[in-house]
């Protein structure tokens, strides 16, 4: 088993639920090992369990939460929930939620399939295909920029919420044009299902953008606050 350092950014965290959306890595960039991961390194719907801290789940300690792998084009995302209702699970998530940006992240896996070659003139391993077992907070982490930079729970900030709904609704942006990419490929549009989806992001950033070209009130602030929390809560997967 070999650990890769996360750049995870935690989108959206209820405090009620224990879930959390992270950007766990970045594709095609070399990092502290000398590795460049690949798209399509991660397996696109697998899950994997949140390891007790510093993979402490390795050497027996139970895990923390789990939750599922999502690929865009330039990222691995991971969207899981912390089991509240186990003491350990629920002190990993207050960890991390007071932790924030000092907090950073790795993942234990299985190489699959690598080669060897040049990147930007450095020798590097290329990783493309991974076996992921878990993801995991830690100290220090081995990869570049890993960091926490955002929870959501009751009493989060009007602006951090807004930072939240951009990174999620970005990641899911890229999800799109991918998919999109693929299926024009193939000669085919979109799933009726995934295009009621994509219509409802739509029209929810419009009316967004309705309300902030309004001239301001009371009732349109309450208004726009009210989208916001809409567009936090809403499913971006």
């Amino acid at each position: 088993m070999d650990t890769k350092s996360l750049r995870v950014e935690l989108k959206d965290a209820d405090e009620d639920k224990g879930e959390v959306t992270a950007v766990f890595s970045t594709l095609d960039v070399e990092d502290k090992h000398g590795d460049v991961t690949l798209k399509g390194a991660f397996e696109d719907g697998a899950e994997v369990l949140i390891s007790a801290y510093q993979h402490e789940s390795w050497m027996g300690s139970l895990p923390v939460g789990k939750g599922v792998i999502r690929e865009t084009k330039t990222e691995a995302v991971f969207n899981g929930k912390f089991w509240l209702d186990t003491q350990t699970g629920a002190d990993h998530f207050r960890a991390v939620k007071h932790a924030g940006d000092l907090m950073e992240w790795s993942y234990g896996y299985d190489v699959v399939k690598a080669s060897f070659g040049e990147h930007e003139d450095r020798s590097v391993r290329f990783l493309e295909k991974l076996k992921v077992h878990e993801v995991s907070p830690v100290l220090i982490g081995a990869g570049v920029n890993t960091r926490t930079l955002a929870t959501k729970s009751a009493g989060m900030k009007f602006t951090d919420e807004g930072l939240a709904v951009v990174a999620a609704v970005e990641s899911y942006i890229d999800r799109a044009a991918d998919v999109m990419a693929k299926r024009q490929e193939k000669g085919k549009a979109l799933g009726a299902e995934s295009t009621e989806v994509t219509e409802r992001v739509h029209a929810a950033l419009k009316r967004l953008a309705e309300l902030l070209d309004a001239e301001p009130t009371p009732e349109n602030e309450a208004d726009i606050a009210r989208e916001i929390a809409r567009l936090a809560a809403f499913e971006l997967g």
